[in-house]
């Protein structure tokens, strides 16, 4: 029996999907939660370093996987750089504006 969950009109999710889409829930809750611990519990109140590190280690596990054989990454070219700069844009964009979001929010720590 397969699980199977509608997203959109006509569209399933299922088998690696639904556990792309689990995986993405559990790493981006993590990463609010270490976000927001950061600055609040050791006072390393630098968000934009935060943002370019977890960027940098996320491509690095990216190569990783794709020499290992465990996923496709294309080839990196002019081109297609220049092709994700709106993209990376938006994507910066919203990463610092959730990051300093994240100042406002009150996250019950234990102590």
């Amino acid at each position: 029996m397969q699980l199977k969950c509608v997203v959109g009109p006509g569209r399933m999710l299922c088998g690696k999907q639904l556990g792309s889409a689990l995986l993405y829930a559990v790493v981006s809750s993590l990463l609010t939660f270490s976000n927001k611990a950061l600055p609040s519990e050791f006072g390393f109140n630098y968000p934009h370093f935060v943002l370019m590190l977890q960027m940098a280690l996320m491509q690095i596990v990216l190569v990783v996987l794709a020499c290992a054989g465990a996923i496709k990454y294309p080839t990196i070219s002019a081109r297609g750089l220049v092709q994700h700069v709106p993209v990376s844009f938006m994507y910066s964009l919203n990463a610092t504006v959730a990051l300093a979001s994240l100042q406002a929010v009150s996250i019950p720590t234990c102590e």
